[in-house]
């Protein structure tokens, strides 16, 4: 798997929790430890700490365009 495919993976699979299971950046924190033991993929840095930036990104991008989709309603 290569750290895109990772990527990938690791946001599909953030995508498919229910919303009350990814509203935090503790939840974020705490799936990257379990996709961190699943998902194999090359990187110099924590593979932990880079799929839990990417989940939190993923967040604030979620919580930006429900805050965008209330001020268009």
């Amino acid at each position: 798997m290569t750290k895109t495919e990772g990527e990938q993976e690791a946001l599909r699979r953030w995508r498919q929790l229910p919303l009350d299971q990814r509203s935090r950046f503790e939840d974020a924190e705490a799936y990257a430890v379990r996709l961190d033991l699943e998902l194999d993929f090359p990187t110099v840095t924590s593979r932990r700490r880079l799929i839990a930036a990417w989940l939190m990104r993923d967040l604030i991008a979620t919580r930006a365009a429900a805050a965008e989709a209330t001020r268009a309603a």
